[in-house]
Parts: structure tokens; sequence; C-alpha cells
């Protein structure tokens, strides 16, 4: 697999896990931001900011 399929797919779990916090779960979406030097995408998400979640370039997802 690719590097480009990677991100794909990274961006896909993005998508999902944003559509749960805010159209499911009803959580506000404070930041998303990409670690450039990580490439892993991070979520700051939540009424007191408290879920923090980062979507890694082999698509797993760490609390």
């Amino acid at each position: 697999m690719d590097e480009l399929q990677l991100r794909v797919e990274q961006l896909q779990s993005l998508y999902r896990l944003c559509h749960q916090l805010t159209n499911v779960m009803f959580h506000p979406i404070h930041i998303v931001r990409l670690d450039e030097r990580s490439l892993n995408i991070f979520i700051l998400a939540g009424q007191d900011e408290g879920i923090e979640l980062e979507i890694k370039p082999d698509n797993s997802i760490e609390p």
C-alpha cells in the first residue's frame, strides 16, 4: 500500500470521527491539526476540551 492510500484512509477516519463526535455524541470540536513532524492528525473535542484523539498515518487511533 502506498503513502497516498494511507493518507486517504487517515482522512476517512478523520471524517468518521468528526461525524461521530458532532452528529452522534453532540460534542463540539475545538481543534483539528496535522502534526507535520509525525504526520498524526490531532483532534481536541468535548464540552470541556476533554477528548483528545490522534489518527496516526497507519490509520490507528490513539486516545
